[in-house]
């Protein structure tokens, strides 16, 4: 199990506000066929938000590409 919190932030950070929620929309269909129930305001109110690796890698690859860069891991 991967933490997608510091993902997300990340992409908050360093694109528009809706950026979060494109990216659960954007993933939505992966969201529901893993049977997790993340939206906007659950990520804004955990500060730990474990998924699959694939889904973290899903999630990851879809926040770098409405971002337009790399997330470095701190």
């Amino acid at each position: 199990m991967k933490n997608i919190k510091p993902v997300l932030e990340w992409a908050k950070q360093n694109a528009d506000a809706t950026v979060i929620d494109r990216i659960v929309i954007k993933l939505l269909p992966q969201l529901i066929k893993h049977n997790y129930k993340i939206t906007p305001q659950s990520i804004e109110s955990n500060t730990n938000i474990e998924v699959s690796q694939e889904v973290y890698e899903l999630m990851l690859k879809t926040a770098q590409e409405l971002v337009g860069s790399s997330f470095k891991e701190i």
